[in-house]
Formats: structure tokens, C-alpha cells, sequence
């Protein structure tokens, strides 16, 4: 369906947790008090969510957390969700800790790509930064490789990191031949004391290294990212600003948090989004869901907010 801005709408971001088992700084540097298991949307009530989607028009899912595979049976709801007439694609956003033992699960359930979020190829910063281990996701990224799953690599770039770790990181993705995308540090209240770099300046960064990038115009997935290549390197690099190239005129997602509520837009000033969890538990027909969807869907914002204040939640709240 279309917002009232005229934007076509067709992908969903369903985040099933608000369970995460690292702590990155620039997102939950702490850890917080979870969400109890009964607020929590049961599969069976995504599922319906999904369907009504489908109605409006929404073909492509993402699947997020928290880390959604901490969710026992994330890969049964995906294989329940790709059953439905009308999905197009559903793809899956991870860490990777726990990636490289569920991926034959994930397969079966008929996962078209994956996400991989590294900020670092430096182990104990990676330890600092996240409180994970390295090991665990190399692992996984080489069980991608050898299963023959295309995956994308997500990567916050901060000033604290160095260039070094940006060039480490092309280096990785290069070997396998993975996009890679710069995602622009989001200002939260728990990251305000850390500073994010822009793509304009990853980008004078990698040219004063002596490389030539050229935009290149195609799409790389469903997301907002402008792409360019990069001499020497076999694959593209995203980046995903959305303070200092702001995509909101050509948004197409919405958002499903783990309790059930429907968000036009990651962070604006004017809702706070639908509520369906409530609908679903208090007897809503498919009609009343449906149109429920459809009125908030249509009143998508003309923006988000961050370039007006921090956002007072962390990413986990409302799934990555």
C-alpha cells in the first residue's frame, strides 16, 4: 500500500526479542530488565500480523531482535512465514554468535540472505565494544560461505575504531565477496559520550588511502543504503546515513516490535505507533486488524526525528 506521502510500502521489519546476549555500546551497553515471556508476541499472533501484511501489500520481511536467534524456533516462524502466498523474500539480521549451529535450521526453513553485524576485527576490542567473542562470528561467516548463503556485512562505524579496522573490514568482505555497509551511529541516550563517523568521511578516508570510488546506482537488498565501488575490491559498500543523507522521502518499511507494536517510523515526534497486541488478545477480528494496520501504515511520518533530538529508548526495544 501506499502512505499518505505516496511512498510504497512493502517490508516489514518484525523484531521477535528484546533479548540480546552482547552488549554493544552504541546500542544496550547495559544490561536491562527483559520483557516478560507472556508480553511477548507468540508466533502464531506474528503469523496472523503477517498475513494481514500480505493483504496490504507488504512482500518482503526482515527478521530482527534483540538477536532473534536467542527465540527458540525463529527458524520454524520463518519457515511458517515463507509458506504464505504473496512473501517475496524473508531475510534474517544477526550477530552471528549463535549463527554458525542454527544455519543448516535456517536453510531448511528457506532463509533467502543474511545479515552479519561486525564493527571490528580486532578480538579484544571486539570484547570491549560488544562483550562477545570474535571467534564466534568468523565462524559463522565461513559456514555462509561454504553453505552458499548470500549475506551482507553491518558495520557502526566509530571514530574510536581507526581506519585500520574500516580497511580490515574490506578486506574481509572482499574475501567474500559480501557487501559491506557503513550504518551511521543512531544518537540514543546511551551512546551520547561515543561519536560515529559519516559516510563522507569513510569515504575521504579511503580516498586519501589512495582508492577511487565510483556511485554505483544498483540496489543491493531492500534497504536504504547507496552503494559505490571501490578500486581493487570485487564488491560493493553501502551507506546507510540517516542524519547526514536522510532517506525518509523514499522509506518503504514499518516495524513490528517483540510486544506487538506497529511503528510507522524508527523514531519520530508524532506516535508512538499502533498497538496490536492488544487488538489480537482483546478479540480483534481480521477486519478490525486489518484496517487497525492499514490507518497507521497510511499516517507514516513525513520523517524521523533524530536530527531534532536523541532518541530515550535503545535499539533492543524496537529491534535493529
Amino acid at each position: 500500500m501506499y502512505d499518505q506521502y505516496n511512498r510504497k510500502i512493502d517490508y516489514l521489519r518484525i523484531s521477535l526479542t528484546d533479548r540480546c546476549n552482547l552488549h554493544c555500546r552504541y546500542c544496550q551497553p547495559e544490561v536491562s530488565e527483559h520483557v516478560p515471556h507472556n508480553e511477548i508476541l507468540r508466533y502464531e499472533e506474528l503469523l496472523r500480523i503477517c498475513r494481514a501484511a500480505l493483504q496490504l501489500g507488504i512482500r518482503k520481511f526482515k527478521i530482527t531482535g534483540g538477536e532473534p536467534l536467542l527465540r527458540k524456533g525463529c527458524s520454524d516462524f520463518i519457515a511458517g512465514l515463507k509458506q504464505m502466498e504473496g512473501v517475496e523474500q524473508v531475510t534474517l539480521t544477526t550477530n552471528g554468535t549463535l549463527l554458525a549451529q542454527q544455519l543448516p535450521a535456517l536453510i531448511a526453513a528457506g532463509v533467502d540472505s543474511i545479515n552479519v553485524s561486525l564493527d571490528t576485527l580486532d578480538a579484544a576490542y571486539y570484547t570491549e565494544l560488544t562483550g562477545g567473542s570474535l571467534d564466534s562470528v568468523l565462524k559463522s561467516l565461513q559456514e555462509l560461505q561454504s553453505a552458499g548463503i548470500p549475506f551482507k556485512l553491518n558495520c557502526v562505524p566509530l571514530a574510536e575504531n581507526g581506519f585500520a579496522d574500516i580497511m580490515a573490514l574490506l578486506q574481509l568482505a572482499d574475501k567474500y565477496n559480501a557487501p559491506l555497509r557503513f550504518i551511521e551511529l543512531m544518537p540514543l541516550d546511551c551512546n551520547a559520550d561515543l561519536k560515529g563517523l559519516s559516510g563522507s568521511e569513510i569515504r575521504s578516508q579511503l580516498e586519501q588511502a589512495g582508492l577511487q570510488l565510483q556511485p554505483d546506482a544498483q540496489r543491493y537488498g531492500n534497504g536504504p543504503a547507496s552503494y559505490w565501488r571501490i578500486s581493487g575490491y570485487a564488491m560493493p559498500v553501502g551507506f546507510i546515513e540517516p542524519l547526514h543523507n536522510k532517506f525518509c522521502a523514499v522509506c518503504n518499511r514499518v516495524r513490528l516490535t517483540s510486544v506487538g507494536m506497529l511503528k510507522p517510523c524508527l523514531y519520530c515526534n508524532c506516535n508512538e505507533g499502533m498497538n496490536l497486541k492488544r487488538l489480537l488478545r482483546d478479540g480483534a477480528s481480521d477486519a478490525e486488524l486489518l484496517q487497525a494496520m492499514q490507518e497507521i501504515i497510511y499516517a507514516k511520518p513525513a520523517g524521523h526525528s533524530f536530527d531534532v533530538k536523541a532518541a530515550r529508548f535503545n535499539m533492543s526495544q524496537i529491534g535493529g
